[in-house]
This record gives C-alpha cells, structure tokens and sequence, in this order.
C-alpha cells in the first residue's frame, strides 16, 4: 500500500510540474511573441524615425537654401541703395556741374558783349583814325599844292615851303625843329634871318608849333621882301632855347587862329570853302610819295599834320 501511495504522490508531482512546465513554456513563448512584436513595431519605429530625419534633413537644407536666397536679396537690396545713393551723388554733382555751366556761359555771354562793345569801339576808333588819315593826306596834299609846303622826318621835323619867292617859285625855305623833354630846339633854318631866336623862345613859351609854322612862312616872306635873309646854318649847340611846359590848350587856339586867318584869307564865302573842301579830298589821290613817306616816319610829323589840316 505504501508503494502504491507513493507512486501515486510522485505521479502528481510530475503532473503538477508538467503543468507547470507548460505553463512556462506557455508564458516564454507569449513573452516571445511580444518581444517579436515589440521589435518589428521597434523596425517599424526606426524605419519611420530615419524617415523623419530624412524629411528634417531636407526641411534643413530648405531652410538653408531660403537663409541663402534672403541674404542674397539682401545684399541686393544694400548694393541696390548703394547704387542709389551713388546716382543721387551724381545727379547733384550734375547738378552743380550744370549750374557751374550756366553760370559760365553767362559770365561768357557778358564777356563776348563787353568784347563786342569793344570790338565796335575799335572798329569806330579804327573808321576815326581812317577818317583823320585821309584828312591828313589832303591837307598834306592841299598844303604841298597849293604852298608848296611838305614836311619829313628824321632828326627833328623838317618843314620846307616853297611858293614864297614869285621869281623863283621852286626856290625852297626850310627850318628843322627837335623836340626833346619839353623843349623845341631849331637844328636848322634855311635861309635865316634875324629874331629866329625870339620865336623859338616864344615856341618854348606856349608850345604854339603850328603858329610857329605858320609865322616862320609868314617870315621868310617878309625877309625876303626886306632883303634881310642870310645863307647860313643855325648850329643846334646855339639854338637850345628857354623851354617850358606848354598848356595842352595852345595848339587847339593856334590851330583854330590859324584857320581863321587862313579860311579868310582864301575864302570870300561858305560856298567857296565847300567847293575847296572838294577840291583838297580830290587832290588826296595826287598826294606826293615823299610827303606821305614823311608822316609814316615821324608819329609827332602825323600829328603836326592832322593839326595842320584844321588851319
């Protein structure tokens, strides 16, 4: 009996362990299947994780490429305001340069008029002095005519008349004056007489040249008539007389006596004046070569005889 007892405890022992057994065969395998599961939901996991860092990875370089595009605008943008800037620096400097322009095209417009102006002046002054020249070549011309009268330049003014002797009208009377520091010196007279000088101090006096021209003509006709004129030479160390500043007003008096005395000599009228006045701008074609010659040479000679002119 007691074999039998025991054998049956052992039996549900094992049987107990079987169970026991199986029921942690049971457990393992259910631990397995979820350990299974939880490692393919564990793949699955990574496989969607790669995937998000893939989408990151793009959405980074994304990213990247929209931070690159919004510096390059705006770099763009500040070169684009630089640019701007630079322009409207131009343009004022434009601006300054046109108004810089226009100021000197205006100080160009008033200097091309002053220059105008001046321009017309000397063309004035340049018809004036035409004018006077031909003034002087008549009345150098009517003088050489009519008095036999010329003058020449070279050490002094040389002044030579003829027509004075009417037995011999070629006859030739002549002074030469030098004029120096305000002083007349007479070089030379041809032939002399007596009180030359007094005259000379007279001319010295009141600076009257064309008087003097005038009353040594008058002279030699009255010393010729006397009998009186010498053949001689006055030398200049004796013919430097007292000299003195003349008013600038006698030459304009003596001229306008002088005319005077002339017009009225030889002329009876206004009308015979006019028809004179003809005459002498006629005569300027026939003016003598070495009369015109003379008045190129000696400046105060160009003067002598526009002054002349007016006699």
């Amino acid at each position: 009996m007691e074999c039998s007892t025991s054998s049956t405890h052992r039996d549900s022992e094992i049987t107990q362990q079987i169970h026991t057994i199986d029921a942690f065969a049971a457990s393992v395998s259910k631990s397995f299947q979820s350990i299974k599961t939880t490692g393919q939901q564990t793949a699955k996991t990574q496989v969607q994780l790669e995937e998000v860092k893939d989408k990151l990875k793009e959405v980074e370089d994304e990213l990247v490429k929209v931070l690159a595009e919004k510096t390059r605008k705006e770099a763009k943008r500040m070169a684009l305001l630089d640019a701007i800037a630079s322009a409207k620096a131009r343009v004022g400097n434009l601006n300054s340069s046109i108004q810089e322009v226009r100021t000197r095209k205006q100080e160009y417009i008033s200097f091309l008029s002053q220059q105008s102006l001046a321009l017309a002046a000397s063309e004035g002054r340049l018809n004036e002095g035409i004018e006077h020249t031909d003034e002087t070549h008549e009345a150098i011309s009517w003088y050489n005519r009519v008095l036999g009268f010329h003058v020449k330049g070279g050490r002094g003014v040389k002044f030579t008349f003829k027509n004075i002797n009417l037995k011999n009208p070629n006859e030739e009377y002549s002074f030469t004056v030098f004029h120096d520091k305000n002083t007349y010196t007479l070089l030379r007279c041809e032939p002399s007489f007596d009180g030359i000088e007094e005259l000379v101090h007279e001319l010295n006096k009141t600076d009257g040249l064309f008087k003097f021209v005038r009353v040594m003509r008058k002279k030699f006709q009255e010393a010729l008539v006397q009998g009186s004129l010498v053949l001689t030479t006055v030398n200049p160390g004796e013919s430097a007389f007292i000299s003195s500043s003349a008013p600038g007003t006698s030459v304009r008096s003596d001229s306008t006596t002088m005319e005077n005395e002339h017009e009225v000599e030889r002329s009876g009228s206004s009308a015979q004046l006019k028809k004179k006045q003809v005459r002498r701008r006629k005569s300027l074609a026939r003016l003598s070569p070495d009369s015109a010659s003379s008045v190129r040479q000696s400046p105060r000679l160009k003067n002598s005889a526009k002054l002349m002119y007016h006699m």
